[in-house]
């Protein structure tokens, strides 16, 4: 088997979206930093090595974002690319 991470690779990055959309986001994460939640914004996103081209994109914004990106690049160690996908295009 080869592993996904031969040919995806995660990252935290800043949400997509409109403007507005993105302002409202992060007046949302500064009011959760402020009552002591999760102090980042930001979309988990998994991209093609070799394009670029996206696969995933989720906001990241239950528990710790590098928590996520923690376990997602573990499973790109560790599964296939359709296994990879299959499981993680739940979240999506």
């Amino acid at each position: 088997m080869e592993p996904a991470s031969n040919h995806l690779v995660a990252d935290l990055e800043e949400p997509s979206g409109t403007r507005a959309r993105r302002m409202i986001r992060r007046t949302w994460a500064l009011l959760r930093a402020v009552w002591g939640d999760v102090d980042v914004d930001a979309d988990l996103v998994v991209r093609r090595r070799a394009s670029g081209a996206e696969v995933i994109r989720t906001p990241a914004d239950v528990g710790d974002p590098h928590y996520l990106l923690e376990t997602v690049r573990r499973d790109l160690e560790t599964k296939s690319v359709d296994e990879f996908v299959r499981e993680w295009r739940l979240v999506d």
